[in-house]
C-alpha cells in the first residue's frame, strides 16, 4: 500500500544552525516504510526539500528538510514502525519476531531485530525492596552466573557474570535498598548479602524451602522402616473381614486391578531378571534374550 504524503511548513530548519530556510534548492522524494495495516505493508512517499541556508557561515549552502516527528535522518522505516522492532525483538527474539512480522505485513530480518534489541537503551530501575537470586549454569559444570529478580515487581533486573560473593557483594552495595533477600542456600549469596546489605533480611525462596522440607522428610521416613513395615501387615487369618478392615494397609485404598498389579509386578521383575543368567550360561545372544524376557537389548547388556 502507498500513501504519499507532504509537510505544510512554508520554511525549513537548518540542522546545524537552525536558521530558518525559505529559499528552495530542489526537491526530492523518501522512500520510507510504515506501519502496517490490515496485514497490509504500507510504503510512505515523502516529498522533502533542500533549502540554501542563509547563514553565510555556515558548514554547508544548502541542507535538506527533515521531518523528525516522522523520520529520523536517512532513515528507511518511520519512528514508529522502529520504536515497535525492539518490543518484538525482546519478546520473541530474531526468528519468531521475524515469522510474527511477516503474518502481520511487515518485512525484516531477524539480523535487524536483535541489532535493535542491543542498541536499545536500558531503562533505570530503582532498587529493588524485595530482591531475589539465584545461579544458573551457561556451561555445565564449567561457568555460571546469578539472575537478580525484582520480586515486587516480579521481573528479572541484572545478570552477573558468576556466583562469587564478591561480585554479589558489589552489586548490593552499588544498589542499596534492599530490605529482604530471597536467595538459594549456597553460602556464597549469603557472604555477599552479608557483607553488601548487613540489615537486609535473608530468606530463602519457596522452591528451597519444599525442598529442604522433601528432604527432611525422606530422612525421617527412611528411620522409621520397622514402623512402616508393622503397618501394611497381612492381618491375621483367624480375623473376619470387618475386623480386619481397619488393619488393611494403605495399598487396598486402589482399585482391584491396581493393587493385584502393585501385589505381582515386584515378583515378576524379580522372575525376569533371575532369567538372564541362565540364557546368558546358555550363550544366548543378547537380542534373542532381550525377546524372550521382554525387557531391552540394552538392559541384558548391562
Amino acid at each position: 500500500m502507498l500513501a504519499v504524503v507532504a509537510t505544510t511548513a512554508s520554511e525549513a530548519l537548518c540542522p546545524l544552525c537552525q536558521c530558518r530556510c525559505e529559499h528552495i534548492h530542489s526537491r526530492s522524494v523518501r522512500f520510507v516504510a510504515d506501519l502496517p495495516w490490515a496485514g497490509w505493508a504500507v510504503r510512505l512517499d515523502l516529498p522533502v526539500r533542500r533549502c540554501f541556508c542563509p547563514n553565510t557561515a555556515g558548514l554547508r549552502q544548502s541542507v535538506p528538510e527533515r521531518v523528525p516527528s516522522v523520520v529520523a535522518p536517512s532513515a528507511r522505516r518511520t519512528t514508529r514502525l522502529r520504536d515497535r522492532f525492539p518490543l518484538i525483538g525482546f519478546a520473541l527474539g530474531g526468528e519468531a519476531g521475524k515469522r510474527l512480522l511477516d503474518g502481520l505485513g511487515g518485512a525484516t530480518s531477524p539480523d535487524t531485530l536483535l541489532r535493535l534489541v542491543r542498541e536499545h537503551q536500558e531503562s533505570q530501575v530503582p532498587p529493588p525492596r524485595v530482591l531475589g537470586v539465584d545461579a544458573f549454569c551457561v556451561c555445565r559444570r564449567r561457568s555460571s552466573g546469578a539472575l537478580l529478580i525484582d520480586l515486587e515487581r516480579r521481573g528479572p533486573i541484572d545478570l552477573l557474570p558468576d556466583r562469587e560473593a564478591e561480585t554479589f557483594n558489589k552489586w548490593v552495595l552499588a544498589h542499596a535498598g534492599g530490605q529482604m533477600i530471597s536467595r538459594e542456600r549456597g553460602g556464597a549469596f549469603a557472604d555477599g548479602a552479608r557483607q553488601g546489605a548487613p540489615h537486609a533480611q535473608q530468606v530463602a525462596d519457596r522452591w528451597q524451602r519444599l525442598s529442604t522440607l522433601s528432604a527432611s522428610l525422606k530422612g525421617f521416613l527412611l528411620t522409621k522402616q520397622a514402623q512402616r513395615k508393622a503397618l501394611v501387615q497381612q492381618p491375621a487369618a483367624d480375623l473376619s473381614e470387618e475386623e480386619a478392615k481397619p488393619l488393611a494397609p494403605w495399598q487396598t485404598g486402589l482399585r482391584k486391578h491396581g493393587e493385584t498389579t502393585s501385589l505381582h509386578l515386584p515378583q515378576e521383575r524379580v522372575t525376569r531378571y533371575q532369567q538372564l543368567p541362565e540364557l546368558h550360561a546358555k550363550q544366548v545372544d543378547p537380542t534373542t534374550s532381550a525377546r524372550q524376557v521382554g525387557v531391552s537389548r540394552q538392559c541384558v547388556s548391562e
